[in-house]
């Protein structure tokens, strides 16, 4: 039985982490960190194990294995370099860190203590993406040429009730990044797993076009993202990534061949196929369609199954590396208006 411990308790540990690992039988949640007082403690008592204000004391636990960072992204580096030196297995959550170079020495630490690190990058368990990737490699639309792929909803402060809590989100979230590090990370790491090319420059802009602080004033990060790719090969593509998108999640992406055209999620989880013929060829895939914490069961059970096994992490720490790299350059691009190359 793998022991398990909880790093932040917010929304993204109580909504996605802890019922997936309830739901996993080969693993056992035995504690629960987080800075806030008594926050902890609400989930040891609503779930069983022991709770911790202090990362250090939670670590020491000789027999805990493996740990979630659930933490804002900017303390993903601190927090997951001193669990993988006290000996654990670490699934951290989207986006690896704030930036390339803390990707890397996260990277390395897994390296020198020879423990598991892997990054919660769930678009990757969809079953449309999966059908895709699937159908790319049997060139039902001949040679990829190009690409366009949207995800965008609301933003995070939509699943707030308070009106009050609402209202301050910003303020509060000030210091985690815009949504390209939040949202848009999802889809530099998938572009490059599903269509097997690798983003190698990059033409960004990245304005803020409706949110605000509690005081009126826009947030310091983008709440938009509109990037332009190029991936090895030859193929390019174009991402779109909002806050903004109010009354639905967009999350379509198509993709142009010689041969036709894949669209994803044209219709609530399929893939229809567009020949160049005239034939359509329809996937409904809405069966598997995940409910509640299903998303992120589908992301432990691999982090798990990758423990016992002893094998590559289903995202691995490298990988992540490579996505913090597109970002670093998006933002490079951004700020120079210019096209940035990423040097893997």
């Amino acid at each position: 039985m793998i022991k398990v411990g909880i790093i932040g308790c917010g929304a993204i540990a109580v909504g996605r982490h802890i019922p997936a690992y309830l739901e996993n039988a080969d693993t056992e949640l035995e504690a629960f960190y987080d800075p806030a007082p008594g926050r902890a403690a609400q989930l040891a008592m609503r779930y069983g194990g022991r709770a911790f204000e202090s990362l250090e004391d939670m670590l020491m636990l000789p027999d805990l294995s493996a740990v979630s960072v659930c933490a804002p992204e900017r303390f993903h580096r601190e927090l997951v370099i001193a669990a993988l030196r006290s000996k654990k297995h670490v699934l951290c959550e989207k986006p690896m860190a704030m930036n390339a170079d803390e990707a890397e020495e996260m990277l390395l630490e897994s390296r020198k203590n020879r423990r598991l690190l892997m990054i919660s990058h769930n678009q990757r368990i969809y079953e449309p993406h999966w059908k895709a990737r699937e159908l790319l490699k049997a060139g039902c639309i001949g040679k990829p040429l190009s690409f366009r792929t949207f995800l965008s909803h609301g933003g995070p402060e939509e699943g707030i009730a308070d009106p009050g809590e609402r209202r301050s989100f910003y303020d509060r979230y000030a210091g985690n990044g815009g949504v390209m590090l939040s949202v848009g990370c999802h889809r530099i790491d998938l572009i490059p797993w599903m269509l097997g090319q690798k983003i190698v420059s990059v033409m960004a802009y990245l304005p803020t076009l409706d949110k605000k602080k509690s005081d009126g004033s826009p947030i310091g990060d983008e709440d938009t993202a509109m990037v332009l790719m190029r991936c090895e090969g030859g193929l390019t593509g174009m991402l779109y990534t909002g806050w903004c998108t109010y009354g639905c999640t967009d999350r379509e992406t198509h993709i142009f061949g010689t041969e036709g055209v894949m669209k994803l999620f044209e219709d609530p989880w399929s893939v229809a196929v567009y020949k160049k013929n005239g034939e359509k060829i329809y996937y409904d895939l809405s069966s598997w369609a995940p409910k509640g914490s299903a998303g992120a069961t589908g992301i432990v059970d691999r982090f798990v199954d990758c423990i016992v096994d002893r094998k590559e992490a289903f995202v691995t720490a490298r990988e992540g590396v490579d996505c913090m790299k597109v970002l670093d350059a998006v933002r490079e691009s951004d700020r120079k208006g210019a096209w940035v190359s990423i040097a893997y």
